[in-house]
């Protein structure tokens, strides 16, 4: 995937909407599977260091996913 086309996918977002990656699989990956947008995301938790647990459901927060 090239930027461009990750751009494109999020231009119409509001910029303070969430970006979390998911692994599709154990193997480690270096592109890009896919991308999506979740309107019903739940936040669990924030740590200290800035990193987040998501639900991908049951919440009423945006969250662009991004699985590689």
């Amino acid at each position: 995937m090239k930027l461009r086309e990750l751009m494109d996918q999020v231009k119409d977002l509001p910029p303070d909407t969430l970006v979390c990656a998911a692994e599709i699989d154990e193997a480690f990956a270096a592109n890009i599977a896919g991308i999506e947008t979740i309107e019903s995301a739940r936040i669990e938790s924030r740590k200290p260091d800035g990193s987040e647990a998501i639900e991908l459901a049951n919440g009423s927060d945006k969250v662009v996913v991004i699985r590689w």
